[in-house]
C-alpha cells in the first residue's frame, strides 16, 4: 500500500517538474473550508460536516493550461445515532487544468491521489492509512491581489473493507 502511494506520489512529482517553466507561471498559497458530504457507507454512519484546507498550487499559462497542486486537508464528520464522531486527515497531489474561460472567471479540472488517515472518536479506536484518488471541478474569481475559488470533489478512500467516499465543497481563497 505504501509503495502505490509512494509510486503516485512519484509521478506527480515528475509531472510537475516536467511542466515547462514559463514566464507566466505563478505559485500561490491559499485557505478554504466548507462542507463535507459523505457519501456510501460512510454516509450511513456519519452527518455532514465540515472541512479545512491549505493549499500550494502552481498555475498552467496560456500556451500549457496544465498546473499543480498539493492540498492538506482536515475533516471533520458527526457519528450519526450516537455513533462516534470521525476525523480525516488528507494530502493530495493533483494535477489542474484550466478550461477556457472568460475574463471573471476560469473553470478548471482537477484530480490527483494522496493519502488519507482517519480515525474514530471513541476508547481503543485506532487510525488507519490509506491511499485515495480525487477528482472535481472549479472555477476561480481572480480579483486585485488575490483570487477566490469554488469547487466540488469526490474522494475514494481505498480502506480495507469498503471504500469511504467524500464529497468536499469549497470555498477559498489564493493569494
Amino acid at each position: 500500500m505504501h509503495r502505490r502511494l509512494l509510486a503516485m506520489m512519484t509521478l506527480v512529482g515528475v509531472v510537475a517538474t516536467a511542466l515547462p517553466a514559463q514566464a507566466q507561471r505563478r505559485t500561490t498559497i491559499g485557505f478554504a473550508g466548507g462542507a463535507t458530504v459523505p457519501t456510501g457507507l460512510l454516509g450511513d454512519a456519519v452527518s455532514t460536516g465540515y472541512h479545512l484546507l491549505g493549499t500550494v498550487s502552481i498555475s498552467g499559462t496560456a500556451t500549457s493550461p496544465l498546473g499543480f497542486r498539493i492540498d492538506g486537508m482536515y475533516n471533520s464528520l458527526s457519528g450519526k445515532s450516537s455513533g462516534p464522531d470521525l476525523t480525516m486527515w488528507t494530502v493530495n497531489g493533483n494535477i489542474v487544468y484550466a478550461l477556457p474561460g472568460g475574463l471573471a472567471a476560469t473553470p478548471y479540472l482537477i484530480g490527483g491521489a494522496g493519502w488519507y488517515n482517519m480515525k474514530a472518536d471513541e476508547d481503543d479506536a485506532e487510525s488507519t492509512s490509506d491511499f485515495g484518488i480525487n477528482g472535481g471541478i472549479g472555477v476561480r474569481f481572480p480579483l486585485s491581489g488575490f483570487s477566490t475559488f469554488a469547487e466540488a470533489r469526490f474522494h475514494n478512500v481505498f480502506t480495507e473493507d469498503e471504500s469511504a467516499r467524500i464529497i468536499p465543497i469549497t470555498f477559498g481563497i489564493v493569494f
